[in-house]
Parts: C-alpha cells; sequence; structure tokens
C-alpha cells in the first residue's frame, strides 16, 4: 500500500522466488500497458524505499531493444525461458541479445579493471573508486564500464545513480571463461637487449618478472633467469633507456641476447613475491601472467603445460 498508486495502475506487483536461498527471493513486475524504460526505472526506485527485494520486469513482448536499455540501466527482467537477465543471481540467458552484435575485445584499462575483479580485489567499487584505482577520468571510466557490461551486463550493478562493479557471486572459473575471449595480450612490444641490466637497476624502475621468467615461478616449468623477461610500461622504459645511455643496445633477431623487456599497455595493481627471495624481483600477478600466456601463442608442450597449470592455480583460488 505504501508504493504511489499510478505504479500500481501500470504494473501487478508479485511475489517470486528461485530455489529455496534467499537470494533468490524477488518481486516480479507484470505491466498492464505497453511500458517505458523510463516507467520501469521510476517503478523500481519506489519499491526499494520500501522494500529490499531486486524487482524483475516480466514482459513476453519486449524486443532485443527494449531487453538492453533494461540491462544498461542494471533492471531485471524476464521476457520468457530463453530471455532474462537477473543480475541479484549472476543470470543471463538469451537467445538474442548473444548473438546479436558481439561485443569487441577489451581495451587495456577495461581489461585491468576486469582482471582485478576476477582476483577478487576490485568487488563493489564505484566507478568514483575505480576512477581513483585506474587514475583515470570519471568519463574515462564510464567508457571502460560500458565495455564490461556489453560482455557481461550482470557484473555492473546500480545504486541510485553510482554505477558498481560487483562479481554477482559468480566463482573465478566462470568470470574468467565469459571474458577469455575477449582479453587480448597487454605486451605491446618486446625489446631483446644485449647487454644484462643489473637487478638494483631493475628494481629502480618497479620492473617485474613475466613471461617465461614468471611463468616457472608458477608451475612446474623449470627456471632459466640466464635470460629474464621483464614487464615495464613505456614511462619505465623511457625511463630506463635514458640511465642506460650507450649500454641500451638491442640485439638484432639472430642475436644472443642478455634480458628480454615486454612493454605493457597498462600496470599491475598487485605483484607476486612469488620470486623475490630467488631473483630480488616480483613478479607479475598470476591472473595477468596467465592472460600474457594463454595470448602468446607458444609451440612448446612444456609452456603450453605450463599455462594451463596456471589457469588451474587461479580457478581454485
Amino acid at each position: 500500500m505504501q508504493i504511489p498508486r499510478m505504479y500500481l495502475e501500470r504494473y501487478s506487483l508479485r511475489l517470486a522466488r528461485l530455489g529455496m536461498s534467499e537470494q533468490g527471493r524477488f518481486i516480479v513486475a507484470e505491466p498492464k500497458e505497453p511500458p517505458s524504460v523510463i516507467s520501469a526505472r521510476n517503478l523500481v526506485n519506489a519499491v526499494h524505499k520500501i522494500d529490499a527485494r531486486p524487482v524483475a520486469i516480466c514482459w513476453d513482448a519486449m524486443d532485443l531493444g527494449f531487453m538492453s536499455a533494461l540491462s544498461s540501466e542494471g533492471i531485471a527482467y524476464i521476457r520468457d525461458e530463453r530471455n532474462a537477465f537477473l543480475p541479484f543471481i549472476g543470470a543471463v540467458i538469451s537467445d538474442e541479445v548473444l548473438g546479436a552484435s558481439p561485443a569487441a575485445s577489451l581495451s587495456p584499462q577495461s581489461q585491468r579493471i576486469v582482471l582485478n575483479l576476477i582476483a577478487g580485489r576490485w568487488v563493489d567499487c564505484s566507478a568514483g573508486d575505480l576512477a581513483r584505482l585506474c587514475g583515470k577520468s570519471a568519463a574515462s571510466v564510464s567508457g571502460y564500464l560500458s565495455e564490461i557490461a556489453a560482455i557481461a551486463p550482470g557484473l555492473i550493478m546500480r545504486d541510485g545513480k553510482k554505477r558498481i562493479l560487483c562479481d554477482a557471486g559468480l566463482s573465478t572459473e566462470t568470470l574468467l571463461d565469459g571474458f577469455e575471449d575477449y582479453l587480448r595480450t597487454p605486451v605491446l612490444e618486446r625489446i631483446r637487449l644485449k647487454k644484462v641490466i643489473e637487478r638494483t637497476e631493475l628494481r629502480a624502475v618497479d620492473a617485474l618478472l613475466s613471461g617465461v621468467s614468471a611463468l616457472s615461478y608458477m608451475s612446474d616449468l623449470a627456471h632459466n633467469d640466464s635470460v629474464p623477461t621483464v614487464a615495464l610500461e613505456k614511462n619505465q622504459v623511457d625511463a630506463l633507456r635514458r640511465h642506460m645511455g650507450d649500454r641500451w643496445l638491442e640485439a638484432q633477431w639472430y642475436e644472443p641476447a642478455a634480458i628480454e623487456i615486454e612493454i605493457w599497455s597498462y600496470p599491475v595493481d598487485a605483484p607476486s613475491d612469488i620470486s623475490f627471495d630467488t631473483t630480488g624481483l616480483q613478479c607479475v600477478d598470476p591472473f595477468s601472467l596467465y592472460v600474457a600466456c594463454a595470448k602468446a601463442e607458444y609451440k612448446e608442450d612444456r609452456l603450453l603445460d605450463a599455462v594451463e597449470q596456471l589457469r588451474r592455480a587461479i580457478c581454485q583460488k
């Protein structure tokens, strides 16, 4: 009775439940006349003022545009048994949306956000929180969240005007499976140098072990630290080049190298200490390393086995 009459004239409200858990309890709103996204949004906001349970719009005449508009607003819906968006239980069912226009590969910063989410680090962060964590503008973060929502709309929730990044209660493996085809290598360029670089010099620019060098610390792959591979961002490479001066000599493809530098497109937010006691350098984190190695198109069975070991390990976290 606390819901304004104007909404009750447009919608019939019913209690519903999927399964036996409390998480599966929600409210179904069936429109009595063709609804608009605005009326659906206003109804959801009105109900939320007096009831914490999620609201799902249930209408069997929804078209693709209406479903997309509702999901972009974070509004749950049910059209039929083949088309539903229920983010409160992490469910997206579609026979149209997924086949409409495929989402593009994630941009570097969007991928950075997704990997931190899968790793469990940036769960329940608002757009403002993400802007601070990424060091990017609010407008840029809004674009990153839109990229993520195009792939998994259930991961972007709304709290009033805020957009919140959530894991929808999905497992690490489920999230990784869902995003794997949209992830790209973080490595922009590889530079092979003739001269050895001291570990103190590498630490000064926050270099991290990456590639096969890091993989050997996170799998059964044999260690070979004679020619390390390290990850740096472009500004770090420029600083190291200036520091080394005449010692910066790039090896030709046919020449042996003393070190290989990978230029990464985004920073690593949670480096691993697993290699520090042995080498004096940290590694890129397991999730970032997995993407870099999985997209490297290794041909050797020993490397492919090591990448698969790493994937199993991160999916158990």
